[in-house]
């Protein structure tokens, strides 16, 4: 039975991803698994939600799957992915699959709120560095020193005040350095493109339109409708959320494949809580989760590639 781990920053989003998984699909609405056989128990729809110690993490476990609120971000998130696939790992009963899960922001003409968002790419949207001319400065203003200070010699009398000088360099204005450009590794991870398909289909049943497309980490949520522009030239997002990419690299070190969806509870643009509807986002999440538990065969990633051939006599 492949075990899925699903990984949210806080618990609003875990208990909506729960409320899915305990929801009242009966057997026969659901299709028969069409992967390796015995992915989920015939009594999936009679198991209780139960508790799973991950390290000093909680998880809340349904079947096969297991829900996790690892907190907001790259950092903790990263950490509770890596702990619970470890602990996992070490007690014989690894994860085969991690997704990570929870509420973002939709880039406007792609993703409208209480949409549901499939990532074929995570990129880590700020990760990396920053390349261009300042603006130019204004005169300095005189210096002011204390006696003190010239006595001791820091500023002998009479000399003119410090003058900062031109920036080092000439370099293009404007540029973003990626960690690829840096030589630094990859700022994007690619889920396996079946999977993503499949999940599509999967999620279909909900109703909610499902957009698919690139999938921003963030460090820094997008307040301003210029830094959403800028981000559309450069990467043509459909979303923005600050955990997916981490997720995907704690996963990728022990092996196991990842993917992201995400429900929308706000455009990007100029930061304007108002215009949130996290409850509806939150809705989403917890219909997407239902539907997980109706179609199972959404949870299998592909199959890794094994020996064609066994041992020969």
């Amino acid at each position: 039975m492949t075990r899925t781990l699903i990984v949210t920053a806080v618990n609003a989003e875990a208990d909506a991803v729960c409320a899915g998984l305990m929801g009242s699909w009966s057997r026969g609405r659901s299709r028969t698994p069409s992967g390796p056989g015995g992915l989920v128990s015939p009594d999936w729809d009679r198991q209780l939600l139960t508790t799973s110690t991950l390290g000093p993490y909680v998880g809340r476990r349904r079947g096969p799957v297991t829900v996790l609120a690892a907190g907001p971000a790259g950092p903790a998130s990263a950490a509770g992915t890596a702990v619970a696939l470890a602990v996992a790992s070490a007690a014989g009963e690894p994860f085969g699959l991690v997704i990570s899960m929870g509420i973002a922001g939709g880039f406007r003409g792609w993703a409208e709120v209480g949409d549901l968002v499939i990532a074929d790419r995570m990129v880590a949207a700020d990760l990396g560095a920053e390349s261009g001319l300042d603006e130019p400065a204004e005169p300095a203003a005189p210096v002011r020193i204390n006696e003190m200070d010239r006595n001791l010699g820091f500023h002998p009398a009479g000399a003119p005040p410090y003058q900062p000088g031109p920036p080092p360099g000439p370099v293009a204005a404007g540029a973003f350095l990626t960690m690829d450009d840096l030589g630094l590794g990859s700022s994007t991870l690619q889920p396996d493109a079946d999977l993503v398909r499949r999940l599509t289909t999967v999620l279909d049943i909900t109703g909610r339109r499902i957009v698919s497309g690139t999938v921003l980490t963030v460090s820094t949520v997008t307040g301003t409708e210029r830094r959403a522009a800028a981000l559309t030239a450069r990467l043509d997002p459909v979303a923005e959320a600050m955990e997916g990419y981490a997720v995907g690299i704690a996963a990728g070190a022990f092996g196991v494949p990842v993917t992201e969806i995400r429900a929308v509870s706000n455009p990007v643009g100029r930061r304007d809580r108002a215009a949130w509807n996290t409850q509806a986002a939150l809705g989403s999440l917890r219909t997407a989760a239902a539907a997980l538990v109706a179609h199972p065969e959404g949870l299998v990633p592909a199959p890794r590639a094994e020996k064609e051939s066994g041992p020969t006599g």
